[in-house]
């Protein structure tokens, strides 16, 4: 503790102990309409989570210049704040801005935090979310676990991928899984050796000038399969409302910078999240059978301890369930 009464680093830094848990959510916003959406899905999420206290920081990455200030107005069931964001990467600046602010501002100690976006009410089966109790959320940090929709590039391709043997690369680092920032909770510990969450600010090291047959530089630090990947998802398989991908030109290259610099940030984070030897839930396996494995979230039972280990050893079968079959069906051992 400080001389004038305010908590040290060293103090924020220390576990629960007897007083209530925390999870601080770290809300991006842009669109108003979306974001009244997500409100209203993550107060009805808190108010079921009896014993977490929660903290909302809403960024507001539309109007970067607004001050923090309270957010108690709009709704929320928890303390809710506001503040201005920065859109130069979208959610991923956003979120670092927002992160300074907190530590600047807040001086108690969280021990988790939920990064959450605008999209996550039209993007992700919110009926996954009960899996997530109370106890649950308590013990993250204590089992390194991070929580939220897990992809791979065989769930996102339509061609097979051998993304085992081949994996993709950033800088030399192997990226097979990665997980989506529309929603995760990650212990407070594990979430401060990420930041700052944002790995390419510009991306002016990726792409070229302008240069429809070949869009990255020379000396992009990505492999080619990625790069093939990459060009692939943005020009044939990304939807816009009824059609799927565009051609790239001179008028769309903003476009495909702006969405591929987004996914390079997501997997970049994922890059160093697993780099730190954590677990993960994925909730993908909560899906439909013909995404996820079609578990029932009351089917996990146990203590909390022993529900999230189940779970745990559940994506990873929901990961080989993804990435086995393409890689039969790669090397001709499945027709489908």
């Amino acid at each position: 503790m400080s001389a004038d009464g305010v908590p040290s680093h060293d103090d924020r830094l220390q576990g629960a102990g007897d007083r209530a848990f925390r999870v601080l959510v770290l809300f991006l916003t842009f669109d108003p309409e979306k974001t009244k959406g997500v409100r209203a899905v993550l107060g009805d999420f808190f108010k079921a989570r009896e014993g977490i206290e929660f903290t909302v920081v809403e960024i507001d990455n539309a109007n970067e210049q607004r001050e923090w200030q309270s957010a108690s107005t709009e709704g929320w069931p928890c303390r809710a704040f506001a503040v201005g964001g920065d859109n130069t990467a979208h959610e991923f600046t956003g979120w670092d801005r927002g992160w300074r602010e907190v530590r600047a501002r807040l001086p108690e100690t969280f021990d988790v935090v939920l990064m959450v976006n605008d999209a996550l009410a039209n993007s992700k089966p919110l009926e996954a979310l009960e899996a997530i109790d109370a106890d649950i959320i308590r013990q993250l940090p204590a089992q390194k676990t991070v929580l939220g929709w897990v992809d791979t590039f065989s769930r996102v391709n339509p061609d097979p991928l051998d993304t085992l043997a081949q994996p993709m690369r950033i800088g030399g680092q192997a990226c097979r899984k990665w997980l989506c920032t529309t929603f995760f909770m990650v212990p407070r510990s594990v979430f401060e050796k990420l930041y700052p969450v944002t790995s390419f600010s510009t991306a002016n090291e990726v792409f070229t000038r302008y240069c429809p047959e070949k869009p990255f530089r020379e000396s992009a630090p990505l492999s080619q399969n990625y790069q093939e990947f990459l060009y692939t998802h943005q020009t044939k398989v990304w939807r816009r409302g009824d059609k799927r991908g565009y051609v790239l030109s001179e008028t769309t290259f903003p476009l495909f910078k702006n969405k591929v610099r987004n996914i390079l940030n997501e997997h970049a984070l994922s890059i160093k999240l697993w780099k730190l030897g954590v677990g993960h839930v994925n909730l993908a396996t909560f899906d439909r059978p013909s995404r996820g494995l079609g578990i029932k979230h009351d089917q996990v039972k146990g203590s909390a301890g022993t529900r999230l280990r189940k779970l745990r050893l559940l994506s990873w079968r929901q990961f080989f369930h993804e990435v086995i079959p393409p890689l039969l069906k790669r090397r001709g051992l499945r027709s489908s």
